[in-house]
């Protein structure tokens, strides 16, 4: 893991010179925003116009129905002397949208937080920061490190939280940014970052990496989910080829968030950087599996399995195409030990907790 030790450094220090932040963007406001047809998702009270009056915050948003996504999203604030409003378009739909206040840029009155779930496979949020000024709210800029290098990828941070250092009502940013191989599930580790907002920009305080520690689970005949309660007996040729991850709780919820638990049947290749799932069984509620089933969008994969007596929806998902070279021994190797939907559904079986 030498070269992702390497490779944070690499990218603290980019951070630093290119993304560190930016001044105020346009004004963010919009007066077309309205809450008409808007349901209350949350509400706050704090000053935020910085006239040592309390204001009201409100979010407002469209829910859909048996389901924690809400779009629309749009911020209320009701001025706590004059009474006067201001509407600002949030811009950003998600899963359980939360609200919060914290004096981030030091000035004696709080900026407005906003924070939703992506709701896709890497378990990403959405973030923004409002200031309140002279009337209009402006959109602050985000932190953020650069990750695509060496092979390691991240869509965002999994968590951008306010974190009051000195207990004194002054806020930081806390990220947290999932550092990943080829898939989802190869979680290598965490990039943990402190921000400190410095007049136009924020600023790196401090960045450590965390790795993740893993212990190897090599297939051998049959794998049993603890978990689960399913079982699955691949063929002779996976015994010592294959790895067998299981995530459950939070790790699945970081893998896909609406996931109950994710099973992941990787090629154990010679070289970690080559390891890549032959078989991806995920486990979803019925009610989950519904809503992300829809047939305008790319297919999760394929129903293998219902257990009625948990509500539980067991799906596949296998390689597309070959991701190495077909006509080398390792493409050779790893194709062999793909497995197509019939046989996937007659290894799986039900066994009790």
């Amino acid at each position: 893991m030498k070269h992702l030790h390497k490779l944070v450094t690499g990218t603290v220090l980019t951070s630093v010179l290119f993304t560190g932040g930016y001044a105020l963007t346009a004004d963010a406001s919009n007066t077309s925003a309205t809450t008409k047809g808007l349901q209350e998702i949350t509400k706050k009270t704090a000053d935020v116009t910085g006239d040592k009056n309390a204001d009201t915050i409100v979010l407002y948003g469209k829910k859909e129905k048996n389901s924690p996504f809400v779009k629309d999203l749009t911020i209320k604030v009701t001025d706590g002397k004059t009474k006067k409003s201001l509407n600002i378009d949030v811009k950003e739909d998600g899963y359980e949208p939360k609200l919060s206040v914290q004096d981030f840029t030091y000035d004696k009155k709080g900026e407005i937080m906003v924070t939703a779930s992506t709701g896709g496979s890497g378990g990403y949020t959405t973030n923004q920061i409002f200031t309140v000024k002279d009337g209009k709210a402006k959109d602050l800029s985000l932190p953020g490190l650069d990750k695509d290098k060496s092979g390691v990828v991240g869509g965002g941070f999994v968590e951008l939280k306010p974190i009051d250092l000195n207990k004194n009502g002054l806020y930081v940013l806390e990220g947290t940014e999932r550092l990943t191989g080829d898939y989802n599930a190869d979680v290598r580790g965490y990039l943990k970052s402190k921000w400190k907002w410095n007049q136009s920009k924020w600023e790196l305080m401090s960045a450590n990496f965390e790795p993740t520690a893993k212990d190897i689970n090599v297939y051998e005949d049959m794998f049993k989910s603890k978990d689960s309660a399913f079982a699955f007996k691949g063929p002779k040729s996976w015994n010592g080829n294959i790895i067998v991850e299981e995530l459950t709780g939070a790790d699945a919820k970081k893998y896909m968030p609406e996931a109950k638990s994710v099973t992941q049947f990787i090629f154990n290749a010679k070289k970690e950087d080559d390891r890549y799932p032959v078989l991806t069984i995920t486990a979803f509620d019925k009610n989950d599996w519904k809503k992300l089933n829809n047939p305008d969008e790319p297919p999760v994969g394929d129903v293998i399995a219902q257990n009625a007596a948990t509500n539980t929806v067991y799906v596949a998902s296998m390689p597309q195409d070959s991701v190495f070279d077909p006509a080398t021994e390792q493409g050779k190797k790893f194709q062999s030990l793909v497995m197509n939907l019939d046989q996937v559904k007659k290894a799986f079986v039900f066994v009790a907790r």
